[in-house]
């Protein structure tokens, strides 16, 4: 295996030792050295402070009571259900669960040698939020991922926070019955040391860590006879969803970026809130990208913008990390440490169509179902007013040639793409008309192609009327532009057995009130709009004033305490008073993994004790060490320390601190040379 500086920067190399993802990785670094370097979303050199500036995670809005207390359920599985009650996924568990018994967390080690018997358990939740209304809840899909170490009763919380954005990193001890947890912040600039994309992170297929593999699956089995009766009861995809999840959490940095950064002005962000509506109101299905609003105040000024300010690019960081086999033989390879430094996710390098896009698509998951619904409620009723524009469309159309119960009715003219056209599939019974499917209607000018389904069937005098809403949101049917599909009739000789038939569809243009809404809160200069992050709370309550609905009842949760750190000093002199300002960001509290070797008086004592495994893990930054994990410090956290990856290995303070490591071992230890994989552990019952 190659060292870390030659596998970093030597060009001379064999292409059949190197997979696509080792060779990607050179690629980008090269490309960073010769200065042609994309802005970062996320890195890990600016993780921002532990406890956020305001808000706080999706975790401490459900479970925090105030004062700093909170009830969270137990046991983990009381704790699951109570989540899976929030969560409505369409009929299928909202809250996907896999094990990871022998992971790569820092809380690897805490069960052994039990691994099986307490295997780590990771949840993500995947659905809409149950509530409805006034009530709505918040988003929790791919915001709240959860792991939970049952020997330790430890939870790790990884959680979106609105108000700024970003996920936060907590930790809660003394979880378990008659216990009252304690929660505090994670040390975020460790965490961003695996988490560089400062999100959840996940490992690549086929998951081989997970209970997706049938030999774990197994052992989880054996090792719990009194839990599983078979593999049926382990074995899941839901390793792939929580995959899945995991990349879409990934985006929301991307899509807050832009929103924040691409549109500076508040005619962007309206333009941009705009398209969002559209596509929300129509199931998910289309917006108006052709408006000249889109166009002109979203498109154009974050074309502008981007050009401007990131001529070479967005990175987005990367969140999953290279797959690993806990049973594997051989040695582990450098890319399946979490702290080798990953090449980014995508880079984009300008603004396109679909980059445009998908940024609407992304920020539209802030909002719920409920409170769509409840926007499209409320335009269907003012609509009622004689004054609401209403557009007719209108087609012939005539019946395939079938003798048998259902008949298929085409309407309009295929050959001219923005003429009205449909198409039906007609059931009768004993020579009447039972029922109407529409498997296809497209309106003029219109790209959306749509299967509605029929709310309510209205028989007239000579034909039929059809009330029509959304196939799965029970939304009503809409165009890309916004505007409500509010009747569908077909008129011929009843029962529309034969003859001349004709559709006609009128569509209420509705979609202004929405727009004059937009235009309200531009004009009042409304706080949805400003510079802060995409916060649904505020959108959907400022845009429901401005529509004259009733403000949403929402309860406050109560604001997290902000955590207190104790200052804990080692007093290091001489030398050795070095692996302060490298070490202390992650080895300077009690913790067993990563091991505090940097805590109190007896930090000397500690030192001595890791001193073997300090010095390999810092020689491996030497191009001349073959090493089989990362070096530390972590090459995603130099940037932070004021260093760089080239410049750190040819540092005064690299030389000293490897010298002063090297006469402490010698002394003391004489392990010299001796492989890393047998040196003694750093602390008790920490594995490095």
């Amino acid at each position: 295996m190659m060292g870390w500086r030659r596998f970093r920067f030597r060009l001379s190399f064999s292409m059949s030792n190197y997979s696509r993802f080792t060779l990607l990785l050179l690629l980008a670094m090269i490309l960073d050295y010769a200065g042609a370097a994309p802005r970062w979303v996320e890195h890990a050199s600016i993780p921002g402070p532990d406890t956020p500036e305001t808000g706080q995670s999706r975790f401490d809005d459900l479970f925090l009571l105030g004062s700093g207390r909170y009830q969270i359920p137990y046991p983990f599985s009381n704790l699951v259900e109570s989540l899976e009650s929030r969560i409505d996924n369409a009929g299928k568990p909202g809250v996907r669960l896999t094990f990871i018994p022998m992971g790569r967390s820092l809380q690897r080690d805490a069960p052994a040698p039990d691994y099986f018997k307490f295997s780590r358990a990771v949840i993500a939740l995947e659905g809409e939020p149950v509530t409805a209304g006034n009530a709505a809840g918040e988003v929790l899909e791919y915001r709240l991922f959860i792991a939970h170490q049952p020997k330790t009763e430890t939870l790790e919380i990884i959680s979106y926070n609105d108000a700024v954005g970003r996920f936060e990193f907590q930790v809660i001890e003394k979880y378990g019955p008659n216990l009252s947890p304690q929660v505090r912040r994670a040390n975020r600039i460790m965490c961003l040391s695996c988490h560089q994309n400062a999100a959840p992170i996940f490992a690549m297929r086929p998951w081989s860590e997970t209970s997706f593999n049938v030999e774990i699956a197994n052992k989880l089995v054996s090792a719990q006879p009194q839990k599983y009766d078979s593999l049926i009861d382990v074995v899941s995809a839901d390793a792939g969803v929580i995959d899945l999840l995991t990349e879409r959490a990934n985006y929301l940095a991307a899509a807050q970026f832009i929103w924040q950064r691409g549109c500076q002005t508040r005619r962007c962000r309206v333009a941009l809130l705009r398209a969002i509506l559209q596509y929300r109101l129509s199931g998910e299905s289309s917006f108006d990208s052709n408006h000249p609003d889109y166009r002109q105040d979203y498109f154009n000024e974050l074309t502008r913008n981007w050009e401007t300010r990131w001529p070479e690019g967005l990175a987005l960081a990367n969140s999953r990390v290279a797959d690993r086999d806990p049973f594997a033989t051989g040695p582990a390879s450098l890319e399946q440490d979490p702290l080798f430094l990953r090449p980014a996710h995508a880079t984009w390098y300008r603004v396109d169509p679909i980059l445009a896009r998908g940024i609407v698509y992304r920020l539209s998951g802030y909002l719920t179902l409920a409170d769509v619904q409840r926007i499209d409620r409320h335009m269907i009723e003012l609509s009622d007013d004689p004054s609401t524009p209403i557009q007719k469309f209108r087609a012939s159309c005539r019946f395939e040639d079938q003798a048998n119960q259902t008949r298929i009715l085409n309407c309009g003219n295929a050959t001219t793409p923005e003429s009205l056209q449909a198409r039906f599939s007609i059931e009768y019974q004993q020579g009447n008309l039972d029922s109407i499917r529409i498997m296809k209607l497209q309106i003029p000018l219109d790209a959306n192609l749509m299967q509605p389904k029929i709310r309510q069937l209205s028989r007239l005098q000579r034909g039929v009327k059809a009330e029509l809403e959304h196939e799965t949101t029970n939304l009503a049917q809409r165009l890309a532009n916004g505007d409500r599909i509010k009747s569908l009739v077909l008129l011929g000789n009843d029962p529309l057995l034969s003859g001349k038939i004709s559709l006609e569809v009128e569509v209420a243009e509705e979609f202004r009130l929405v727009d004059q809404a937009l235009s309200s809160l531009l004009e009042k200069n409304q706080q949805a709009l400003g510079d802060s992050a995409f916060r649904r709370k505020t959108i959907v309550r400022e845009l429901a004033l401005a529509l004259g609905m009733k403000p949403m009842d929402w309860r406050e949760p109560p604001v997290a305490v902000s955590d207190i750190k104790e200052t804990l000093s080692s007093n290091l002199g001489g030398e050795l008073a070095l692996l302060e300002p490298y070490c202390s960001h992650c080895h300077a509290d009690t913790s067993v993994n990563p091991p505090g070797f940097l805590t109190g008086n007896e930090a000397g004592a500690k030192i001595l004790q890791c001193a073997p495994r300090m010095l390999a893990r810092l020689k491996a930054w030497q191009a001349e060490t073959d090493f089989p994990a990362s070096p530390m410090p972590p090459p995603a956290f130099l940037e932070f320390v004021g260093t760089t990856i080239e410049a750190w290995p040819k540092s005064a303070h690299y030389r000293r601190l490897v010298a002063s490591l090297e006469n402490m071992v010698r002394k003391n230890h004489q392990l010299l040379g001796t492989d890393y994989q047998h040196l003694p552990p750093c602390l008790a019952r920490a594995n490095e």
